[in-house]
């Protein structure tokens, strides 16, 4: 649900609007399906998988998961598999006009709570078929999160220049966040017997965020075709909490009495034993932007920029010990230009934006999922770079009819850069990033009758280029497109019937995937989805 109301009092310089939120979402959980990794037939879990589909009636399809039902410590009952997130918030928007510029000020709350039980691999030892699987280990995971959120903004912006002249802005910005994360994460493991590898281990996480910044803008017009712009943001981040690491239990339901858990807590925690450890860090970074406007007649828009960018630091999810809780990682800054135009034609029947930009990251921060600590851990990488092209175009050939296209290209490369677990990735293509991507549209609008507008339809293409999932680049995903279109018939402007699909041709491609033992954890995109609307407005 939301709404908005707006306060807009006649005669006044003062507006307000207050908008409100709320969602509330429940589904049995996260999709996860194993698949062979490079060399096929050697991971455990795909292995599983196909001893299952050999002898379930109609096999076991890519799109279905046999997670375990776990029981956790203090449970009488197994948890099933779930996901249940709702959240709520409240956002104020408040903007003063004084002769000499606008005071702005956006204030927003929001509070969520979210919790889930899932299978990372999607299947695991106990099945209703009556055999043993041979699992390297099945590690289900429990998660309750609880945040809250503060934000406000307060900015001043001088009316555009016109002619020649001076423009600017100056502002300040300021976020606080609590957050309260527990995770329980278990170890259990079948066939083949692996001595301490089972249990379960608890982190308990209380966490506070601050950041703060101040900015500002001076815009200086030349004439009607030339202007600079010259900005300056200075960004702090505060983060700090407690955190307990707590063994909770070891052994399991298939060798209890196996004595100590390895991972992902440390060999030295026996049941029952752990650490509670406070951690804190702070960051700050200048980041300048320059930008050079030109504009030769109403139809061209030249520019070129220089900017740059800041990401703080952070601290592990679930650190296996007092120094990796304590041990955060470090910002990462980015260096981009960028040059560009806009152009329209056709008495603005088509419009073309280009632009070409250059980014060069320091302590790019890469998140992998490690063989060793069975954990994800977040590196630096020492340098990386990223070089693109972007284009995107709009067409109204007829009345009524829009079509629309976009393409990037980018190149990309690891510099220097070699992981936790010695991995070198120096000149590798950088992890979760395509080399192209492009889209298609059109649109088509018409009248029926005496509605005007009454029908209007739309088909979309989008498509992507391979990629890979981890920085050595051993676990990737092809390339893959994906239809979408939507019918709509409005009797009046305030009335809207409309039926949609989305992933028409029911394209299998995944969201995330993790390379783990020779198989690759993965989670897929939604299957073909279609429905139907009504909207009203009022």
């Amino acid at each position: 649900m939301r709404g908005q109301i707006a306060f807009e009092p006649i005669d006044s310089d003062f507006s307000a609007v207050l908008i409100a939120d709320y969602t509330n979402d429940d589904s049995n959980g996260f999709h996860s399906a194993t698949v062979d990794g490079p060399a096929a037939g050697s991971g455990p879990w795909s292995n599983a998988r196909r001893q299952v589909a050999a002898l379930r009636p109609g096999g076991l399809d890519i799109r279905e998961s046999l997670p375990d039902q776990q029981t956790y410590k203090g449970d009488v009952n197994p948890t099933p598999q779930q996901l249940h997130r709702e959240a709520f918030g409240l956002a104020l928007n408040m903007s003063y006009d004084f002769d000499f510029a606008t005071l702005t000020s956006i204030t927003g709350y929001r509070n969520g709570e979210a919790f889930s039980v899932y299978d990372q691999t999607g299947i695991g030892p106990s099945n209703n078929f009556g055999i043993i699987v041979p699992l390297l280990f099945r590690s289900p995971v429990r998660e309750a999160e609880d945040i809250s959120q503060f934000t406000q903004e307060l900015r001043l912006v001088s009316p555009e220049a016109e002619g020649s002249g001076f423009d600017w802005i100056l502002g300040g910005y300021f976020q606080h966040d609590e957050v309260s994360k527990d995770d329980i994460i278990s170890f259990e493991i079948r066939v083949p017997v692996i001595p301490t590898l089972n249990g379960q281990s608890a982190w308990f996480n209380d966490g506070t965020n601050e950041s703060y910044a101040i900015f500002g803008q001076l815009g200086y017009r030349f004439n009607d075709m030339f202007r600079i712009v010259g900005g300056l943001r200075y960004s702090r981040d505060e983060k700090s909490g407690t955190v307990q690491g707590l063994a909770l239990e070891t052994g399991d339901r298939f060798t209890p009495n196996d004595p100590v858990p390895s991972s992902p807590l440390s060999p030295t925690y026996v049941e029952g034993g752990g650490y509670t450890t406070d951690y804190s860090n702070s960051w700050d970074q200048f980041t300048p932007q320059v930008t050079a406007e030109f504009q030769p007649n109403p139809d061209i828009l030249l520019y070129a920029t220089y900017s740059s960018g800041f990401k703080g630091g952070g601290f592990e999810d679930d650190p296996a010990n007092p120094v990796a809780a304590q041990s955060s990682y470090d910002p990462e800054t980015v260096d981009n230009y960028e040059i560009g135009g806009k152009f329209e034609f056709f008495n603005n029947r088509a419009r073309l934006n280009v632009a070409a930009f250059s980014m060069r990251y320091k302590d790019l921060q890469v998140t992998q999922t490690s063989d060793v600590c069975l954990c994800n851990i977040t590196d630096n990488a020492a340098d990386a770079k990223i070089r693109g092209i972007e284009a995107e175009a709009q067409v109204v050939p007829l009345v009524g009819l829009s079509l629309t296209g976009g393409l990037t290209l980018l190149d990309t490369e690891y510099i220097d850069f070699t992981d936790s677990v010695g991995n070198v990735n120096d000149g590798k293509f950088l992890q979760r990033t395509p080399r192209y991507q492009w889209n298609l549209g059109a649109r088509y609008t018409t009248d029926i009758g005496n509605w005007i507008d009454g029908f209007s339809a739309s088909v979309n293409y989008n498509r992507q280029g391979r990629l890979s999932w981890n920085p050595e680049g051993s676990a990737n995903e092809p390339a893959y497109g994906l239809l979408s279109g939507r019918i709509s018939i409005s009797p009046t402007p305030d009335l809207t019937f409309s039926v949609w699909g989305r992933n028409i041709t029911d394209e299998l491609y995944r969201v995330n995937a993790i390379a783990f033992f020779g198989d690759e954890a993965s989670r897929l995109g939604a299957p073909r989805t279609y429905g139907a609307e009504v909207s009203v407005r009022f």
